[in-house]
């Protein structure tokens, strides 16, 4: 049997690091699996890698839907694997609507996960009334609550984007001057206490079956750049898993997420969560973690997921390069579609 994959935002790095671990799943003998993506223009190198690629209209477009639904019916799509956010709020939305028309699965968490892992306000209002630790936060609209919150806590401070994703809207305040320069500047801001030593930062990325339990996990200690992780130590034996699972199966969370947090004095602290795929993705099925293969086992053939071992182990994070024929590049431009490109070319060492 061949699983169907299409992979949404296909010219982006989320999209390239779930396409290499769909490429390193082990699944069940007579099944392999076949790549589709789907990308709002014709530029970008997913489009070429994966087995098909087509041209879709963005997602705020209202022919998006339609264009989706109808790449699922000719293709056979069994999943639908998301590759930017903006897209998962539209296919949450209607991911029972394109089950039910198309037989297409979408891998994603419902609207109301969504909606409470994207505010970090809210993330951090959840994460204390549930109990668990969280970051020292407040709205800079809420004079009073601010005054309170800067007597307090002391500088440095983390101005972000309630709304904002990685390394998007951040930065670092650590004077009065920095502080009411970057809450006029960062959109929908909030602030936040700065979460030491910067030396201990943690990705966990966990995996949680339909019926909202935890079913595996994987621990890496991280460094940052650009907002992803670029290198990182696995760690097999750290209770961080199951600390950030318990947390994951208050949210409402569904398939794949990641959780960010630091270890500090006074314990872990979370201070985002991330409900899909991750920049490490492609990485983790070395370390015995894929969760691309967990969703078509888990969504597609039904399977329960058993709890793979984790391997310890170091990653170090390098650019790709991918050539493409210009043949290739205007055919997709002018038809909108691809099919088992043979002049791409990924140069991965000499």
């Amino acid at each position: 049997m061949t699983i169907n994959v299409l992979i949404t935002g296909a010219a982006g790095n989320l999209a390239h690091f779930i396409w290499k671990a769909l490429l390193r799943s082990n699944l069940p003998a007579g099944h392999d699996v076949r790549t589709i993506g789907c990308n709002y223009n014709h530029d970008g190198a997913g489009m070429y890698q994966f087995d098909a690629g087509h041209v879709v209209p963005p997602a705020v477009d209202p022919a998006y839907l339609p264009a989706i639904m109808e790449i699922c019916e000719r293709e056979s799509v069994h999943l639908i694997m998301i590759g930017n956010m903006a897209e998962m709020h539209v296919l949450a939305r209607h991911g029972g609507e394109i089950y039910k028309q198309t037989g297409a699965f979408v891998v994603t968490s419902p609207p109301p996960a969504l909606r409470l892992m994207d505010d970090k306000w809210e993330l951090a209002t959840f994460l204390r009334k549930s109990g668990f630790d969280y970051p020292r936060s407040v709205l800079p609209s809420d004079r009073k609550s601010l005054e309170r919150f800067l007597d307090e806590v002391q500088f440095p401070y983390v101005v972000k984007s309630r709304f904002g994703a990685g390394s998007q809207q951040l930065a670092t305040a650590r004077t009065n001057h920095e502080l009411e320069y970057l809450a006029a500047a960062v959109r929908d801001p909030v602030i936040q206490e700065y979460l030491t030593p910067d030396d201990e930062e943690y990705t966990v990325g966990a995996f949680v079956c339909s019926n909202g339990r935890a079913a595996a996990s994987i621990v890496m200690k991280r460094q940052l750049n650009l907002g992803m992780t670029f290198k990182a130590q696995v760690l097999p034996e750290s209770d961080l898993g199951g600390y950030c699972e318990r947390i994951l199966e208050r949210t409402g969370c569904i398939g794949p997420a990641n959780v960010q947090l630091r270890l500090t004095e006074r314990g872990p602290v979370v201070f985002e969560i991330n409900p899909r795929f991750s920049s490490t993705t492609s990485a983790r099925p070395h370390y015995g973690f894929n969760e691309t293969e967990m969703c078509i086992r888990h969504f597609v053939l039904n399977e329960e997921i058993v709890r793979p071992m984790i391997r310890t182990g170091r990653l170090f994070r390098v650019v790709e390069d991918v050539f493409v024929d210009e043949i290739e590049f205007d055919l997709l431009a002018r038809t909108g579609k691809i099919e088992n490109s043979t002049n791409t070319i990924l140069w991965d060492g000499c």
